[in-house]
């Protein structure tokens, strides 16, 4: 027999990611879930854009950060309920809320990353903070 009769085919790629199956150890987190919703309202709301934009509270949509936190945490819950995302649908707005403040430093775009960041250098806080 000869080499080449005894090397194995491998099975061939899918042709669409969908059909791509992705292995991993670890589960995925809380937080992957709210990355998901996120991206989605990104994508499609300049209102939830809008929300997320202010760094001060004088610039906030409700002139308050925390009060645009909630109302971006209430737009993933119910968007994570319209795309069935039972994990992020049925949480509390608070650990929604955590939640995308992780998911927003994984893209250095929290707030506080955002304030402290002149023409795309990292500054030292302000006292006032």
């Amino acid at each position: 027999m000869s080499r080449n009769a005894l090397r194995r085919e491998a099975p061939p790629l899918p042709e669409r990611i969908e059909d791509w199956v992705r292995h991993i150890k670890a589960e995925r987190s809380f937080n992957d879930y709210v990355e998901d919703v996120h991206r989605v309202l990104v994508n499609e709301s300049p209102d939830y854009r809008n929300l997320l934009r202010a760094t001060y509270d004088a610039h906030a949509v409700e002139g308050s950060l925390s009060m645009d936190n909630a109302l971006v945490a209430m737009a993933i819950r119910k968007k994570a309920e319209e795309l069935g995302n039972t994990d992020v649908a049925g949480e509390k707005l608070a650990i929604i809320n955590l939640a995308l403040q992780v998911v927003l430093r994984r893209y250095k775009a929290s707030r506080k990353q955002r304030r402290n960041t002149i023409e795309g250098e990292i500054v030292p806080p302000e006292n006032d903070e």
